[in-house]
């Protein structure tokens, strides 16, 4: 889990834990002996989860003691635990079986697996459909996740319960699952196979060597994968392999140390495998929420860790009925480059109209690399409580600016602007508006420098209401 600790666990019980970087290795008490423990997720020196499974059911044990003790905290009868992971940047962690009475086993667990829920989860299995231990990747730090399966598809599931599914063509077995960003993945079997776009099409990059790809992981455009008794590598996202490293034994799985600088693969034989991390570690975003002030949406996140971090795009999408619109950028802003330290952002969405919109950011490096954190709620956008009509922005101007006004009630709505001598230069609205949050651009190109008046009124069930506004034109 870090440069010194690291945890790893096989059959028959065995859990192994190094505290000096893999120099030793101690064999820890054994949570079952009897079952074969083929997914363990360290959460910090003392504290980690191991998940397996026997001839009549599926387990996860947790310790808090450096594997002095173990509790059970999850027992499924005839089921297969694949994975056992923690979501980064969130105190959650979450576990995958195998389907069992024709529905998958998605968990979620609040408390780092004292306790395990899958309320919400559900995703039903043709018969036959499984899935793999080294294909379970969890966004970070977005709540949605991958998993693999044996029937030429990879599942996507949301906190919220939705579920996306992305076809594999070409390969029947997604045995690894990984992603350098929540969006570019790698996915291997007897081929690998990568997408740009969350999984929604995929390229075949001519994966070298035979066997089955039986573990993928790496960061920025680098990427590394386990084939036969070798290490595979790319540095140009798949374009380019070379073989980095072979030893004795298959491979069965290559992890990367969430908190530290090396790669570590393990192999049939029992041996172990430790590489030096030589791509820098991505953004870590720590947050990522919104709050609402009448039409305007202000977003703040921040960042534990940056490299080469150019900035971040915000975009914007509309969500009509149960479709999500177009992504449209609304605003950039800068990031910090390269920095250990915290790092906080704002941004403010100014003038949106009544209705439901999500949210996302595209950070980008110096190099164009980019990936995507969505925001995991919807923000709603409800009716104003009173009328208002809000100071043109920017102001001054030159030569457009917007306008936004509140309206309560449906109401016949006109929007005008007038020179100093009462004059009307621009008449912007003249129709029927119903109740909403609404923004008018204004464009003067035509206009000479000078102080000018806007002014709307709005017309319902027999009464008018008024206000008026200055505005700065500066040429």
């Amino acid at each position: 889990m870090d440069n010194n600790v690291v945890w790893a666990c096989g059959d028959n019980g065995t859990v192994l834990r190094t505290i000096n970087s893999g120099v030793t290795w101690t064999t820890v008490t054994s949570p079952n002996s009897s079952i074969g423990l083929y997914t363990i997720q360290g959460l910090d020196a003392m504290t980690a989860l191991v998940g397996g499974a026997g001839v009549s059911a599926g387990y996860v044990y947790k310790t808090i003691d450096g594997g002095v003790t173990w509790t059970e905290t999850f027992n499924q009868p005839g089921g297969f635990i694949n994975s056992v992971d923690k979501f980064n940047g969130f105190p959650v962690c979450g576990m995958l079986s195998d389907p069992i009475g024709g529905r998958w086993g998605q968990f979620v667990s609040f408390d780092f697996g004292s306790t395990w829920d899958s309320t919400g989860f559900y995703n039903p299995a043709p018969p036959g459909e499984a899935g793999w231990n080294n294909s379970f990747f969890p966004a970070t730090p977005s709540f949605f996740s991958y998993y693999g399966t044996n029937n030429t598809k990879i599942y996507q599931p949301f906190a919220n319960g939705t579920m996306l599914v992305h076809p594999t063509p070409g390969l029947v077995n997604s045995y690894a699952v990984w992603g350098n960003t929540n969006s570019r993945l790698m996915t291997g079997g007897d081929i690998m196979l990568y997408s740009v776009d969350g999984g929604n099409s995929w390229t075949d990059v001519n994966a070298i060597g035979t066997g089955e790809i039986s573990g993928i992981c790496g960061g920025g455009t680098i990427w590394f994968y386990t084939r036969g008794s070798s290490v595979h590598k790319s540095t140009d996202n798949g374009g380019i392999w070379t073989t980095d490293y072979t030893s004795t034994g298959i491979y069965n799985h290559i992890a990367l140390s969430p908190e530290g600088l090396y790669m570590w693969a393990v192999r049939s034989n029992g041996g172990i495998s430790r590489n030096l991390i030589d791509f820098p570690l991505p953004v870590e975003l720590n947050s990522f929420v919104s709050s609402i002030s009448g039409s305007n949406v202000t977003l703040n996140w921040s960042t534990s860790h940056e490299v080469n971090n150019s900035g971040f795009d915000i975009e914007r999408s509309e969500v009509k009925g149960q479709i999500n619109g177009e992504w449209r950028k609304t605003g950039f802003v800068n990031g910090n480059g390269t920095t250990a330290e915290n790092s906080f952002y704002e941004f403010t969405d100014r003038g949106l109209s009544q209705g439901k919109y999500n949210y996302r950011l595209k950070q980008t490096d110096y190099n164009g690399n980019f990936e995507y954190f969505n925001l995991s709620n919807e923000v709603i956008i409800g009716s104003p409580e009173k009328f208002r009509l809000s100071q043109n922005f920017p102001n001054p101007f030159n030569p457009s600016t917007k306008i936004s006004f509140d309206l309560p009630f449906d109401a016949k709505v006109s929007l005008k602007v007038f020179d100093m001598t009462g004059r009307e230069v621009a008449s912007l609205v003249n129709e029927f508006r119903t109740s909403g949050y609404y923004t008018v651009n204004f464009n003067a190109s035509d206009l000479s420098t000078g102080i000018y008046l806007y002014r709307i009124t709005a017309d319902a069930n027999g009464k008018s209401f008024t206000s008026e506004k200055k505005m700065v034109l500066v040429k």
